[in-house]
């Protein structure tokens, strides 16, 4: 049945800023946006959606989440909590390597329920977009598990989900050279020639891999028809932002440590920065990216959860685009425009989701405030009234 979304307060189209529609309308028929603005027609035959005192904006795009895992990290949180830091508590055996451990031991029937309930509790977020990274199996066999449990998602999710092998930290009890060789001769040529991920991502840090590791891994990955990401100078200074520069990665994630340097480089290979907000905030980490240098130079940074069980339990949106301005300092507007068209850029899909227009897939979110600052402002409530997906509701505060 086509849909009217009738008279919101204001509408987000992420066109030109953050592209308001004041007292505006929406008419979606077959899954696509077939008037947008202010308008009247008859609603015979229409599902009617009143939006009076809403507002409506696109579906979140979550550019980066790990949330296909087993082994929740409940003890490390009451550790950090008392001053324990992150790389002690995975030099004990803890941080990851838990997270891997259970994951490995967890069948492909038990990683798929506990990621659909995820993913069915960001619905009601109004997260329309998600990808979904690989990396807590660390062998062959583990990480070929999670990829089909994410292949698995995205046939019986409602979402557009989008696969990435994550190369996360080296397996323990073998060597370097051995495991490297292991990522680079079957994990990677298995993925791509099955295609089960459309990106490649490395963890280029001091306790996982080095950049010289890192180039050889997106260079081997991009062979086999991957576009890449990289997890970039997020525990110390690593070159990784460069490096996804000279690469020509679609995104380079975290990015607390990267030098104005290696900003500029990323604008001119027009590598996406994603910054991860609820990640700083969970870690309560006093190094934050250089969102002014971003600014200054005008580069569209994308904004995602970084869902995951040892440094982000947080996937939640409309909050990561709270902590984005309480965190980062980011203005209302640059964090809504890094969460829908700026996150879709960071998985290649501007041209699918992330915005609204005339003739574009209906991924939206009517939200329960009468203006758009209020999204961040009201941080404790759940604002999310609807979410749209392909024209169709998935989620209804009064269904």
């Amino acid at each position: 049945m086509a849909i009217l979304i009738r008279e919101a307060n204001q509408i987000l189209t992420m066109k030109r800023g953050i592209g308001i529609i004041r007292k505006g309308s929406v008419l979606i028929e077959r899954g696509i946006i077939r008037r947008l603005g202010r308008f009247r027609i008859s609603s015979k035959g229409l599902r009617v959606i009143d939006a009076r005192n809403c507002v409506i904006c696109p579906g979140f795009v979550d550019s980066h989440t790990h949330l296909v895992f087993a082994g929740y990290r409940e003890k490390e949180f009451a550790l950090r909590i008392k001053g324990m830091d992150y790389e002690t508590i995975a030099r004990k055996g803890g941080g990851i390597a838990y997270t891997v451990k259970h994951t490995q031991r967890a069948t492909v029937n038990q990683l798929f329920e506990l990621a659909r309930k995820r993913i069915e509790r960001m619905i009601k977020q109004g997260t329309t977009t998600v990808e979904i990274k690989s990396g807590y199996g660390i062998s062959k066999g583990a990480e070929l598990k999670m990829l089909k449990v994410i292949s698995r998602l995205k046939r019986e999710s409602s979402l557009d989900i989008v696969a990435t092998l994550l190369i996360h930290i080296p397996a323990k009890g073998v060597s370097r050279r051995k495991y490297l060789n292991l990522i680079l001769e079957e994990i990677i040529p298995e993925v791509g020639k099955k295609r089960l991920a459309q990106f490649c991502d490395v963890f280029c840090d001091r306790i996982a891999f080095t950049r010289d590791e890192s180039e050889k891994i997106l260079s081997r990955a991009r062979e086999f028809g991957l576009k890449l990401k990289i997890h970039a100078d997020e525990l110390t200074y690593t070159g990784g932002a460069r490096l996804a520069a000279r690469l020509g990665c679609v995104s380079a994630d975290h990015l607390l440590y990267t030098r104005r340097a290696d900003i500029y480089a990323m604008k001119k290979a027009k590598v996406v920065p994603t910054l991860l907000p609820g990640t700083s905030f969970f870690l309560q980490l006093d190094r934050k990216p250089d969102v002014r240098t971003f600014r200054q130079e005008n580069i569209g940074v994308a904004i995602a959860s970084d869902y995951n069980p040892g440094s982000c339990m947080l996937y939640a949106m409309p909050k990561i685009v709270a902590l984005a301005c309480l965190v980062y300092q980011m203005s209302v507007e640059e964090a809504l425009l890094g969460a829908t068209k700026y996150g879709a850029r960071a998985l290649a899909m501007e041209h699918k989701v992330g915005s609204l227009e005339v003739g574009r897939q209906a991924d939206l979110v009517v939200l329960e405030v009468n203006n758009y600052q209020m999204i961040p402002y009201t941080f404790g409530e759940d604002i999310v009234k609807f979410t749209i997906k392909n024209g169709r509701i998935i989620y209804g505060k009064d269904n």
